[in-house]
């Protein structure tokens, strides 16, 4: 018999009631602070599973093998699988690293040592796993003639660092370490961040160097070390910085024990309740009608 088995009223106030304990647990789940590593019984995580390294190696291009050149920095251009990083070495010690571009090419600016310098370019995933080496191209850089300056050793200024590629997240200070290798001290050391930053700072002595740097986006960038001594020579190196979106726990538990991963199943349980009593309503209309239909037969 439609409305003597069912009380709408405390059916309707069980469903306000739940929704409005949904809506509290939201703002809950909304207000706590992110996780900065996922913690102890959260839900939705993701990882990452070492595939194999790239298994085609990069073509340097230009510049041509046995070429020789009185300036540098030089333009090494050539092709490289998509989606890699690519690094290049100068006699065996790291030069710069950049990027493969879509259209599976890559250009960087490199330094030079006096005399023979045999480049080679070395591809790398996000993993950091490297895959074969180019074949190597034989660069000859003609060192003008100076003159040397009191106290001078003679030995040409050049970069290196083990830093080739970092990462970190917006907000996050990432610290880069180069060395600086002979020259006539003291340095100017001049960072480019690829973010239109710049900042420049003096070096008493040959060694390491440190900077720090944030960034306030994610993205790929390209950071530009140049190293002028006090006798006006140069050194250059190029390196690449990643930054990633904060990592935060989805789902991960706050201070009132709930996990906000339950909201995302529990909203449309109190569609489908919601539903559910609208089927019903709509049922119990029509089997209304039809007692009506049957009463006035009856009567008839």
């Amino acid at each position: 018999m439609p409305h003597r088995h069912t009380s709408y009223a405390a059916l309707i106030f069980v469903i306000l009631l739940a929704a409005m304990v949904m809506v509290a647990m939201s703002w809950a789940a909304e207000a706590a602070p992110p996780a900065v590593n996922p913690q102890s019984g959260s839900v939705g995580l993701t990882g990452r599973v070492n595939g194999p390294p790239p298994s085609t190696a990069a073509v340097i291009l230009q510049p041509q093998n046995g070429s020789h050149t009185s300036t540098i920095p030089i333009t090494v251009s050539g092709t490289c699988p998509s989606g890699t990083f690519v690094d290049i070495e100068k006699n065996s010690v790291f030069a710069g690293a950049t990027t493969c571009r879509d259209d599976g090419t890559f250009t960087i600016q490199v330094d030079l040592f006096n005399g023979r310098n045999a480049l080679v370019a070395r591809v790398a995933d996000s993993l950091g796993q490297f895959g074969p080496d180019s074949a190597p191209v034989t660069v000859v850089y003609d060192a003008p003639s100076v003159a040397l300056p009191p106290g001078s050793t003679g030995q040409q200024m050049f970069l290196t660092t083990s830093d080739t590629v970092l990462g970190g997240n917006p907000g996050q200070p990432i610290v880069r370490t180069v060395t600086i290798v002979g020259g006539v001290a003291p340095y100017a050391v001049s960072w480019d961040w690829g973010d239109n930053t710049t900042t420049l700072e003096s070096q008493a002595a040959a060694g390491s160097v440190q900077a720090s740097h944030s960034y306030a986006r994610a993205g790929t960038y390209q950071v530009i070390l140049r190293v002028t001594d006090s006798a006006g020579n140069n050194a250059f190196m190029q390196t690449i910085t990643v930054v990633n979106g904060p990592v935060t726990a989805f789902g991960s538990s706050n201070a009132s024990g709930l996990l906000s991963g339950d909201l995302v199943a529990a909203w449309p349980l109190l569609g489908i309740a919601l539903l559910m009593v609208v089927v019903f309503w709509l049922g119990e209309r029509r089997e209304a009608r039809k007692l009506r239909k049957r009463q006035f037969t009856a009567l008839a």
